[in-house]
């Protein structure tokens, strides 16, 4: 693998920049906020000024960013990644953002003769961390097949969907959806059997049963115990999802009734001041709406 650039050090992108530092990766960073970069600057990790400084000096380069806004801006500017990148380096987009974005991302590479990869990934930092994530990628296969090795350094899953980069954000948003439907669903359950003198501990259990993967078990327990202080996603990013996923809906013209009532909850929740809550604190609005404390 030649030089590697890293794009967006939130907890995700800071994880994946760890991840890839450990595994012996040649690695430039850039992040709008600077002092996020310098644990990076110690780690040996070499640092940039401008996006198309890092484009310029980057074989392969990686974004892990925020919406689709995000990505369009550190792409298209007069100073962004198309700007700075070489013929036929590769951009490879973490991000969970729409279809179509995805769409004319893969067109405004290919009118530069660039290649672009989209390789979603499936966990919390915590579980990157381990090296354990799912990597979800679809793309030029050859291109692809030369980044394998990074997805290796932070993934214990790559599943690789095909040759067109839009079919892994589909796949990403089916998996998100899934996700924070269940969350609505765990909050109204353990509502029920709260107010049934129920305890919480044998739902938990039985979760944990019938949900084997850890991100169910995960929020199982995390709604249980009431305990949000801990961010694996926060409630704002949640609420982007969300919005992103009604959106996307919305375009195949299917309604999304459960993205449409959790929408109005995470609002709510924020409202109440749950900003800086992990983002099952929406099982909180739940409760209040039922009358408990």
């Amino acid at each position: 693998m030649k030089k590697v650039a890293l794009i967006g050090l939130g907890k995700m992108g800071s994880a994946l920049g760890k991840k890839l530092l450990e595994a012996g990766f040649d690695l430039t960073v850039y992040n709008r906020t600077p002092s996020r970069m310098q644990p990076f600057l110690q780690m040996g990790a070499k640092g940039a000024d401008s996006v198309k400084e890092v484009a310029m000096a980057a074989d392969v380069v990686l974004t892990s960013l925020f919406d689709d806004d995000s990505v369009f801006d550190v792409v298209c500017g007069p100073e962004g990644l198309l700007a700075g990148l070489k013929q036929n380096a590769i951009h490879i987009s973490t991000s969970t953002i729409l279809p179509a974005t995805s769409k004319k991302l893969t067109e405004l590479h290919r009118d530069k003769n660039t290649i672009y990869v989209a390789a979603n990934v499936l966990g919390i930092p915590k579980v990157a961390d381990k090296g354990e994530l799912t990597t979800i990628v679809a793309g030029d296969p050859n291109a692809v097949k030369l980044c394998t090795p990074l997805f290796n350094a932070y993934s214990k899953t790559i599943l690789n969907i095909g040759q067109q980069p839009y079919k892994a954000n589909v796949m990403k948003i089916c998996m998100n959806y899934f996700l924070a439907t269940s969350i609505e669903c765990m909050a109204e359950v353990y509502t029920f059997a709260e107010k049934n003198d129920l305890e919480a501990e044998h739902i938990n259990k039985m979760f944990h049963t019938v949900f084997a993967h850890p991100a169910y078990q995960l929020y199982a327990v995390k709604i249980k115990d009431r305990d949000f202080d801990q961010v694996n996603f926060s409630l704002r990013g949640g609420l982007k999802d969300l919005q992103l996923f009604q959106k996307a809906f919305l375009q195949e013209q299917i309604v999304p009734d459960l993205a449409n009532i959790l929408v109005n909850k995470f609002i709510i929740a924020l409202a109440h001041g749950m900003e800086n809550k992990d983002w099952s604190a929406v099982s909180n609005v739940t409760r209040q709406l039922a009358g408990l404390e």
